[in-house]
């Protein structure tokens, strides 16, 4: 076991836990038994009015102070973190006046260093589609709960384009320090529990706050194409967020979403991580319709999506599509113009995922076949026939066959998905 793939993966991603990212301190921080220095303040769970926003500038050493008084997240650096890490964080943050400087000085650092522990090869491309002086929304597929919008920033800034505001779901703003790390950070909140009505309120905040940092306030934002990952590798947008999106756009939805100057971004990752994790909970669902994960479970698919293998990352930012936007005008009604509009940002996104190895040998697994041998060598073949058999064998619910298809079709959709253009 331990010579195998699958014995060699896992090996691979025991990696120490000073290599994980400080966005999941907060975890620790839910089970310490410290108290912070000064009184906690509510969470944004208890504001009223409810708060959107991110922190401004004017609130970041306020923001970083209070971040800083909790025994509970100054315990966390010390278990993440190696000590001349620690000692420059502790030093750096007398020198974080606004959420770009928390970003270069402390968050980027963390990025590099999870970046050089679990990932091969960091790449982009299609910065020739974008201009530095324009503003964006960037729609992308969504792999992994915390880095997909944190190395998106990363690759971003590296390009000399500015970093974007991140939407995040109000399920990881559970814990103060998760709200001031997150708020800190440029994260402005979803918020997807309440009554109808409440809601209905909320997206509509929403869609305006969104529509007036693009046009109005000179920010990007990124934002997932649906409500949680696709956990099978399907990509799809979900014509509910475009609904969301659509709100403040008044009577005429194409001017509107013109406005918005939207990017689809493709991001792919080899290896996922939680590929293991995800296909147990598929099976789980299986055998019990009711099944929802717990909180300790989304902690662990945290941790593991940051600190596991993912190979080789890249991120493809596809044409802004104001021009093909023309064509929805022909559609007669508004559901359609969605639907016309997710059918786009599915097709660049699908189109320029980056397919490997493992794609094409998944694909060929699953259909018993030799239909792209010619894109992997029989030496991959062989491992990755291990790699997958090996996870299988660790499912629960005896459930093989089942949990076998999953796991192949996760790595194999994204491959089915840009053949359905040819």
């Amino acid at each position: 076991m331990l010579n195998s793939p699958i014995g060699v993966f896992l090996r691979w991603n025991q990696i120490q836990p000073r290599f994980v990212l400080p966005l999941i301190f907060h975890k620790f921080a839910l089970h310490s038994s410290h108290k912070p220095k000064y009184p906690q303040k509510k969470s944004f769970m208890q504001e009223t009015p409810f708060r959107l926003e991110p922190f401004r500038d004017d609130e970041i050493e306020a923001a970083i102070e209070e971040l800083f008084s909790y025994q509970g997240f100054l315990d966390g650096m010390k278990l993440f973190l190696p000590e001349p890490l620690l000692n420059h964080i502790l030093h750096a943050k007398e020198e974080i006046h606004t959420a770009a400087d928390f970003q270069t000085k402390i968050v980027a650092p963390f990025l590099k260093v999870i970046q050089k522990a679990s990932i091969t090869e960091l790449s982009a491309s299609g910065f020739e589609h974008l201009n530095p002086n324009e503003r964006y929304l960037f729609i992308s597929n969504h792999r992994d709960i915390v880095l997909d919008s944190a190395f998106l920033n990363i690759v971003l800034f590296e390009n000399n384009f500015d970093t974007s505001q991140i939407a995040i779901g109000d399920n990881l703003m559970m814990h103060r320090i998760s709200e001031l790390l997150f708020r800190i950070n440029k994260s402005f909140v979803v918020k997807r529990t309440g009554t109808p009505r409440e809601l209905y309120g909320y997206s509509m905040q929403l869609s305006t706050y969104i529509h007036d940092l693009i046009s109005k306030k000179n920010a990007s934002v990124w934002i997932a194409q649906r409500e949680g990952r696709a956990k099978d590798g399907n990509d799809r947008t979900q014509v509910g967020l475009l609904t969301m999106l659509g709100l403040s756009g008044k009577k005429d939805l194409v001017q509107h979403f013109q406005k918005l100057n939207i990017v689809p971004v493709a991001i792919s990752y080899e290896y996922d991580p939680c590929g293991l994790l995800k296909t147990q909970e598929y099976l789980n669902k299986l055998a019990n319709p009711d099944f929802k994960k717990n909180f300790q479970q989304d902690v662990e698919y945290m941790l593991l999506g940051i600190k596991g293998q993912k190979g080789r990352v890249h991120f493809h930012f596809g044409e802004v599509l104001n021009d093909g936007l023309e064509a929805l005008k022909v559609e007669d009604n508004s559901k359609k113009q969605l639907e016309t509009l997710a059918e786009m940002i599915d097709k660049s996104i699908h189109l320029h995922y980056e397919l490997r190895p493992v794609n094409y040998i998944a694909y060929d697994l699953l259909n018993e076949s030799r239909t792209y041998i010619q894109h992997y060598s029989l030496e991959e073949l062989e491992w990755h026939t291990h790699f997958f058999e090996d996870q299988i064998k660790l499912l629960k619910n005896d459930a093989d066959d089942a949990g076998r298809r999953y796991l192949l079709e996760m790595y194999a959709n994204p491959l089915i998905n840009a053949n359905s253009y040819v």
